[in-house]
Formats: C-alpha cells, sequence, structure tokens
C-alpha cells in the first residue's frame, strides 16, 4: 500500500516538473539580429527574416529613409524602436506574428501629444 502512494506522488511531481518545464515564460521572447546601415525597406525584411515575423508596409512610407546598424539581442518592440528611430514611423501589432509600419494618424498623433503632456490649441 505504502509503496502505491509514493509511486503515486512520484508520477504526480514528474507530470507536474513536465509542466512547469513547458509553461510560457513570463519575459517577452529576445532574438539575435544581425542588420546593416541600409535602406529601412531592406532592413524591415532582414528583421522579418531574422525575427520569423511578418511585417506588412506600403513601399511609399519607407522611401528614402534608411535604417541604422541592428547588431545584438533584442525584443521584438526594441529591435523595431531602433530600427524606426529618426523616422516619424510607428509600428502596430496585427497579431502575435504580423507587425505593421505605418506613419501615425492625425487622430494618433493628438493623442500621443496629450500623452507627452502637449496640449492643443485652437478651439
Amino acid at each position: 500500500m505504502r509503496r502505491n502512494v509514493v509511486l503515486c506522488l512520484c508520477v504526480v511531481a514528474i507530470a507536474w516538473i513536465a509542466h512547469l518545464a513547458a509553461a510560457p515564460s513570463s519575459e517577452p521572447a529576445k532574438y539575435h539580429f544581425n542588420i546593416d546601415h541600409q535602406p529601412l525597406a531592406t532592413a524591415l525584411q532582414q528583421f522579418a527574416e531574422q525575427s520569423g515575423v511578418q511585417v506588412i508596409f506600403f513601399s511609399r512610407v519607407t522611401e528614402g529613409l534608411q535604417a541604422p546598424a541592428l547588431h545584438g539581442t533584442y525584443t521584438i518592440p526594441g529591435a523595431l524602436e531602433m530600427l524606426l528611430s529618426g523616422t516619424q514611423l510607428i509600428f502596430r501589432v496585427i497579431n502575435p506574428k504580423t507587425i505593421e509600419i505605418c506613419l501615425p494618424t492625425a487622430r494618433n498623433s493628438g493623442i500621443f501629444s496629450i500623452l507627452a503632456g502637449g496640449a492643443s490649441h485652437g478651439n
């Protein structure tokens, strides 16, 4: 009888350890990027290849823009913030595997201005 209890406890312990090992981490995933200074559209294509995330944007949005070099380990948001720095572009997560690069709309610009402590004038 005692042997059955010990065996049962061992099975439960093993199952619990397996469950903990399979539990998703609360920390965001990090990826290693090796992207040189280049046109932004090309850098975003390399970002997509290296992260496995689909990046969508209209070519006219990135036309004439350059991306800084990005070498190292970053989260998806951290890497995109670096690549988009110096532009007025933002990224929007459509789903866990798709990100849109776009210009902020007038409505979004007002919201960002308010959140940054800016005041609207007029009216």
